[in-house]
């Protein structure tokens, strides 16, 4: 078959769709077809397989008008071409519908037969001819349902984000989110300022302008090559970091000299921007139960030209301090999370997490914040960080913590000026996705008493 970016995108989000993996994982593994791509059709690929997560439960809503075939009751493969071509016909001014139904026909001739590829041609024309004519589910009786289908979220989420937040707030969260991001990165202050990296970026990049509150984040929009192929990348001037994300690091504190453990460290932002703040002096242990991803992140450190950082692969739930030689200064759990707060930047999550996720990761969340609490010095800082805005990773989690932990409070005296529109009453940080185009994070800074009894 002759590989076209529809061909690519239908094989990323199947393999998505059929599997445990991420999205990102997906993509990897297409990474050398897609690369092999000419750019405008690189950039078409991308396009259809966010766009087509970002706009599911919209696009699924008009399948479901104008198909006799139950959503549940169709073939994958016929519905993820329905959802491409609906994407195309729907979101992307540039495309002829025409040309999306002729290639959605000819996809679904080569892989399911003539039969198959009649009925993709039926649904597509009608709904093409007759989609706006639909009307979205009122909004005064049903707001769970109207911002569902408008905003394409999961029924389950939007009526819980209406009960936690209300109605105002949760419809600007889903506005938000239901738009493209920006991309955000951390200058790298080890080799370059963040006037010098804006002036190298301002040829290859478009709308770039400074953070607001994270100290060396920059943001910017369309680059005119993947951000790993920009020469700034390749140089080790910055590393890809939202600015909520730069954050909770300079929440953390961390000084020149001392000894820091990041207990998740995955693929190593957070921890890239701890050794950039301590001036690349002293010592960052970096954990993770995932090998592969501390070998990707060694290499990273290598390129941003730091060398405090030692890698450490261990379960956080199964360590104590006879796993390292030292208590530590600092120690930050970024826990594995349900990832709500960041779905603007990853579109996908919204179809594979459920109400049981939250319960379930709450609990491993609470095991994991007392075992990464006991590595903590007398005097020294604990931050607990997730990118949920969800109560039950977040306050749960820490009062729950601090009920069991007397020789832990929350470090009140730890709130600069800069931060305090993000500083809620019982003073944690929280950020959330609608009013400062940043993503949706949550932070406790707890500080250890200075005598362990």
């Amino acid at each position: 078959m002759i590989q076209d970016p529809r061909h690519i995108a239908l094989k990323v989000l199947l393999d998505w769709h059929r599997g445990s993996l991420t999205l990102d994982k997906s993509l990897e593994i297409h990474s050398e077809e897609i690369s092999n791509l000419q750019k405008n059709d690189r950039s078409l690929c991308n396009a259809i397989v966010f766009g087509v997560l970002r706009k599911r439960e919209t696009i699924d809503w008009v399948i479901r008008s104008f198909s006799y075939t139950t959503l549940e009751k169709m073939d994958i493969i016929s519905l993820y071409i329905l959802r491409m071509a609906l994407f195309q016909i729907l979101h992307m001014d540039r495309i002829p519908t025409f040309a999306a139904i002729h290639n959605a026909v000819d996809i679904s001739k080569a892989l399911s037969g003539r039969k198959t590829a009649g009925f993709i041609n039926a649904v597509l024309r009608k709904a093409s001819e007759n989609h706006n004519t639909l009307s979205l589910p009122n909004e005064k009786t049903e707001p769970d349902k109207f911002l569902s289908v408008k905003h394409s979220f999961p029924i389950w989420l939007s009526k819980k984000w209406i009960k936690a937040f209300g109605i105002d707030h949760t419809k600007k969260l889903c506005q938000q989110i239901d738009s493209i991001p920006q991309i955000t990165i951390c200058c790298n202050l080890l080799k370059t300022s963040r006037h010098s990296l804006s002036e190298a970026l301002y040829l290859c990049t478009k709308n770039i302008q400074t953070t607001d509150y994270a100290s060396h984040g920059i943001c910017f929009s369309n680059p005119m090559l993947p951000v790993q192929e920009l020469e700034a990348f390749k140089l080790g001037l910055f590393h890809v970091q939202d600015e909520a994300a730069q954050i909770v690091t300079e929440y953390l504190g961390p000084e020149p000299g001392e000894i820091i453990l990041d207990t998740c460290a995955g693929y190593g932002g957070k921890v890239f921007h701890i050794a950039q703040l301590m001036d690349n002096q002293g010592i960052v242990i970096a954990s993770d139960i995932d090998p592969e991803k501390l070998e990707t992140l060694q290499l990273d450190a290598k390129r941003l030209g730091i060398d405090i950082i030692q890698i450490k692969t261990i379960d956080i739930l199964k360590s104590s301090i006879k796993d390292f030689d030292f208590y530590f200064d600092r120690v930050l759990i970024d826990a594995p999370c349900t990832g709500l707060g960041v779905l603007q930047r990853n579109p996908d999550t919204k179809w594979k997490r459920s109400k049981k996720d939250i319960e379930r990761l709450s609990t491993k969340q609470k095991k994991m914040i007392n075992s990464a609490a006991n590595l903590v010095k007398p005097g020294g800082i604990l931050v607990y960080a997730v990118c949920s805005c969800e109560k039950e990773e977040n306050e749960d989690v820490i009062f729950s913590f601090l009920n069991k932990r007397k020789d832990f409070s929350i470090d009140k005296d730890f709130h600069s000026d800069k931060y305090s529109l993000f500083i809620t009453n019982e003073g944690f940080f929280k950020t959330y996705p609608d009013p400062k185009n940043m993503d949706g994070f949550f932070a406790a800074r707890l500080i250890r008493k200075s005598k362990i009894n």
